[in-house]
């Protein structure tokens, strides 16, 4: 059975408590911003609220990622000094408990969080982009589908094998179709047309097939266009009865490519493979450097005008450590050994907090000046 100390058993809870709130919230926001777009898309191609719903999942991983690291540091911050405004910390220390252990609650809260955000960013986050584009080809495809096959009105265009067909809401209510307009044009500028006035969609057969039935048609083919010096060619007209179209859907429907894009895979790490390697060690990195930062601004805070900005500084340098750090490392990625420039993020992301947190470590147990 594993024992949880008293410092965890005090910091804990409301360290998560306050992470988990973080995180709904930064993801509400930003999944509120993408609703709309998301919505009008869905809707263009015919989706529902569950579809919907779907793609807004599937962008929540990259927001979680990107706000992992600040919400590990605010939650941490505000733990830690609740816990030592009330007392709490103050009585474990003179019950023997040492701040080692409140460092070492924030480094495995640290660690953890970063094992969580390189699992999210090499694997979920490329996971659910590759699910997110295939979804939306089938929205797309399930649309196009309903548009040529379903019966009723229609008001839509489409390219069948180099054909255009352009179909026309009915003129009345006792019409299921309108007409359909047919139209190509040849490279040397000749071009054919045809136009039905009673026409239905039949299929799919069991090879597949679609076949557009045309039951009354007027065909009509001419060599070019003239111009206007020209008199105009001739145009030739038929009248045909029970002709139809073959086609597959394949010809028609945006097929989506299942193979996975150069950002859809899972991030390989093996060293020298996978150019994606760098981003998402620098971020596992950011959220023990959160959870330290979080302790040392706790230390560097006290009753005066100061406790109001060691945070938005501590926020500040984990924001601009996530900026430069991952092109540092992206541009040092090729010219330094792998696990000589592992060694060296460590030390720079890491180094200077906990340094800080050594030096001044013991003031985090005792009770800050002004308060009895």
């Amino acid at each position: 059975m594993i024992r949880v100390g008293p410092v965890t058993r005090i910091l804990a809870r409301p360290t998560l408590a306050r992470l988990g709130l973080l995180l709904v919230l930064v993801v509400a926001v930003f999944l509120a911003e993408s609703f709309t777009t998301l919505m009008e898309e869905a809707l263009r191609y015919g989706g529902g609220s569950a579809d919907v719903l779907l793609l807004l999942a599937y962008q929540a991983p990259e927001i979680v990622d990107l706000a992992l690291a600040l919400g590990v540091l605010i939650a941490l911050f505000f733990a830690l000094w609740d816990a030592r405004d009330r007392g709490e910390l103050v009585v474990l220390a003179t019950s023997g408990v040492g701040w080692p252990n409140v460092l070492g609650f924030a480094l495995i809260l640290g660690v953890l969080g970063g094992i969580l955000s390189i699992g999210v960013a090499g694997y979920v986050i490329p996971t659910a982009r590759y699910a997110e584009r295939i979804a939306m080809a089938d929205l797309r495809s399930d649309h196009v589908l309903r548009e040529i096959t379903a019966p009723g009105p229609r008001n839509s265009r489409q390219t069948i094998n180099k054909m255009t067909y352009i179909a026309t809401p009915p003129t009345d209510e006792a019409q299921l179709r309108g007409q359909l307009f047919a139209f190509q044009m040849h490279p040397d500028q000749s071009w054919r047309a045809g136009q039905s006035r009673d026409w239905d969609v039949i299929g799919p057969d069991e090879d597949g097939n679609y076949v557009i039935k045309l039951n009354t048609t007027v065909a009509y083919t001419s060599p070019g266009f003239g111009s206007d010096t020209e008199e105009p060619p001739a145009v030739s007209t038929v009248r045909v009865r029970n002709t139809g179209v073959d086609f597959r859907m394949e010809e028609v429907l945006p097929v989506a490519k299942k193979a996975h894009r150069d950002n859809e895979s899972p991030v390989s790490l093996m060293p020298g493979v996978d150019p994606r390697l760098g981003n998402v060690l620098t971020r596992g990195l950011l959220v023990p450097m959160a959870a330290l930062l979080a302790v040392a601004a706790v230390l560097a805070s006290g009753q005066s005008f100061l406790r109001f900005l060691t945070l938005p500084a501590a926020a500040l340098l984990l924001l601009l450590f996530d900026v430069l750090g991952r092109t540092v490392v992206r541009d040092l990625l090729d010219v330094l050994p792998f696990w000589q420039l592992v060694c060296g993020a460590c030390l720079a992301y890491l180094g200077p907090s906990l340094a800080f947190v050594l030096m001044r470590g013991e003031a985090v147990m005792l009770p800050v000046r002004g308060k009895t």
